[in-house]
């Protein structure tokens, strides 16, 4: 899925997003995009190879000029914005031990709770696989989460608006069960758009097999 027809995707259930989808929309501003490009080029020079085309796309027409926040189950997930795309993340420069072993062709895009999501730019193709990994278990076994950035910008939001979604005033229940309208919205949702990663990203709810 590439990011235009994400955000088109998006845009189609997005009502209590609109917000995220107009500041996605500034990124598209002919001043954003000039500083975009330099962007590109800035990282593309410092890590002397050319930035797959999901990436490059991202960067250009999709990445916030500030940080924005996608509420999940347990932490939000926070895009960064432009200017702090790096290929040695500020918030990671303290780690010690395995931890501090971060690769040199790992770009942190995201992150949830302090668990980094990245793209591989070593990884050359039409789409950039999404990967995360946690923090906790002391070394990264990144994970792939999405079959291109689009991918997962569309199922974030769409956890989002699960949680918010029209009508429910309680979306979930002390056992972590996603309320019923929102449930037969969003799974049947994220089968058809998270392919493969169906279970990645429902599983955080208690009865996603249900449906």
């Amino acid at each position: 899925m590439n990011i235009q027809d994400a955000m088109q995707l998006i845009a189609s259930f997005s009502t209590a997003n609109s917000a995220k989808i107009q500041t996605f929309a500034l990124a598209v501003s002919d001043d954003n995009q000039v500083g975009g490009k330099q962007l590109l080029h800035s990282l593309e020079q410092a890590s002397n190879t050319a930035l797959p085309n999901d990436v490059a796309v991202y960067i250009q027409s999709a990445c916030p000029a500030q940080s924005l926040s996608f509420e999940a189950v347990g932490h939000p997930v926070e895009l960064l914005p432009a200017n702090e795309l790096s290929w040695q993340p500020e918030m990671l420069v303290q780690l010690t031990g395995d931890l501090a072993k971060w690769e040199k062709d790992w770009l942190l895009i995201a992150h949830e709770g302090g668990d980094p999501i990245i793209v591989k730019a070593s990884e050359q193709g039409e789409h950039s696989k999404v990967y995360s990994a946690m923090q906790g278990m002391g070394f990264w076994d990144f994970a792939p989460i999405a079959d291109s950035i689009g991918q997962f910008l569309v199922c974030v939001s769409a956890i989002e608006y699960a949680l918010n979604f029209p009508g429910l005033t309680q979306p979930l229940d002390d056992d972590f069960n996603l309320a019923a309208g929102a449930a037969n919205w969003l799974f049947p949702f994220l089968r058809q758009h998270a392919g493969a990663h169906y279970d990645e990203w429902a599983s955080v709810f208690e009865n996603y097999l249900n449906y």
